[in-house]
This record gives structure tokens, sequence and C-alpha cells, in this order.
């Protein structure tokens, strides 16, 4: 069973999906759909972005990424796109590979506990895109703090760009629920082995973990930048001041004398 996931907007209304997709709905909640599509052939959306689809060709998943656009809230340009594949093989053990599952049993169960992880594994992808380009332009002023002696920024670019790095923090910290494991392997041994099997497979909590370390970088850069911001701002109401006071004793001066 090939899977692949894309991430494809930073948000996806369901409810409007619901309404208008085809398929037989197996499971739902505020922010998943699973669907059956044939017999063996499924299709998964979360809320934050992230659709995945099993043993679709490329032309039919094609055709489900333009339908699915209009339901698309600041749809992606660049779509982050990630292949796995499940292999049925009866007579061996469950065992992890790279980009590949080998499972003793195949049904819908673990097709959407594989597919759940790859949709996590693509949203990971995305915002660790997104930690570093933030990054990047932490770096740039940082050069030119290292170059000039100075900081080129103004303070509604600085309000856009913590703006932008606070709704990354906080939309995959809201959004992604990475290390809660799904319901269905609570009382299930087998789907639960393989939930966490996928987990280091994809090494989620290490990679969430390196997001959230970029970002505390990116914040901590911030807040010398605000500092520095501040100061300057100080320095020019501290001109301005002393400019005021010497325009009033010239006045004095000038009204005493003439």
């Amino acid at each position: 069973m090939k899977i692949t996931a894309f991430y494809i907007a930073e948000q996806l209304h369901l409810k409007r999906i619901k309404a208008a997709y085809a398929g037989v709905l197996l499971s739902e909640n505020a922010s998943e759909l699973f669907y059956r599509v044939d017999e063996d052939r499924y299709f998964y959306a979360f809320d934050y972005g992230a659709v995945v689809f099993a043993d679709m060709s490329d032309t039919d998943m094609s055709k489900n990424l333009a339908l699915l656009e209009q339901f698309c809230e600041q749809p992606l340009s660049d779509k982050p796109r990630e292949d796995f594949e499940i292999i049925h093989r009866p007579d061996e053990l469950l065992s992890f590979g790279f980009g590949s599952l080998v499972v003793p049993q195949l049904d819908e169960k673990v097709a959407k506990i594989a597919m759940l992880n790859v949709a996590h594994s693509v949203a990971l992808d995305f915002y660790s895109q997104r930690a570093h380009e933030l990054l990047s332009e932490i770096q740039r002023f940082t050069n030119q703090m290292e170059t000039e002696g100075a900081i080129h920024i103004n303070r509604a670019n600085m309000l856009r760009f913590i703006g932008r790095m606070l709704n990354s923090k906080n939309r995959i910290v809201e959004n992604l629920f990475i290390f809660d494991s799904p319901e269905v392997t609570w009382e299930d041994e087998y789907l639960d082995r393989i939930h966490r099997g996928l987990a280091r497979t994809f090494e989620t909590q290490t990679r969430f973990k390196e997001i959230e370390y970029t970002f505390k970088v990116v914040e901590d850069n911030l807040s010398i930048f605000r500092e520095l911001y501040h100061h300057r701002e100080s320095s020019k109401l501290e001109w301005i001041i002393i400019i005021l006071i010497c325009i009033e004793v010239f006045d004095l001066i000038i009204s005493k004398f003439f």
C-alpha cells in the first residue's frame, strides 16, 4: 500500500470537505476526517493542513488536490510531500524500514495509523522549513550588527516578524498532537506497536524538539533586537528633550537681553 502525504494549506475547513467529498466516512472528529474511497484506497484530512492518500494514482491525487483547494485557508504554492509504503507479508514479523513498514496483518486501522504518522511527518517538514526561514532572517539582522554596528528594522517590520514567529510557534503547539497516541491504539497492542515504531522511524519527537529549539533561538534573538530598538527610541527621545531644553534656554536669553 503506497501512502502519500501533502501539506497543502495553513488550515483546512473540514465541515465543508465533509459536505462535498464522495467516499465512505469511517471516522471523524473536530480535527480530522478518515474516508474509504474504494475497497483498499483511503483518504485522510487534517484541519492543520495535511492530507494523506493511500493507494491512489498520481492522477487521482491531483484531482483530489484540485478539489480541496476550495476548502483551504492560506493555501501553499509549494506543497511539501512525503511518500511511504506498507508491505503486507503474513509470514513475517512486524518490522520498520527506511520509508516502509512490513506488517503481518493489514487492514483499515493499520492504514489509518500509518497515514496519521506520515501526516505528522510532512507537517513537521513544513514547520521545520518555516522555522529555518525565520532563523535565516534573524541571521541577516545579526550580520548587519556585526558588519555595520547597527540593525536596520523599523517598528512595524519588527512587529510583523514577531507576529509571524509567534503564529508559527502557536500553530505547531496547538494543532499537531504529536505526543498523543490515537484512541484506536489504547486497547490494541498491535496498533500501539505500529504507532510507536512509526514515531521512532520518523523521529517525530526529535524533529519536534529541533523545531522548538529553533523557535527558541529566534525568540531569544528577537528579545535582544527589541531591547536595542527600545534603547534607540529612548536615545531619540533624550535628544529631542535636550534640543527642546536648548531652544527654551536660547529663548530665555534672547527675551532677557532683547
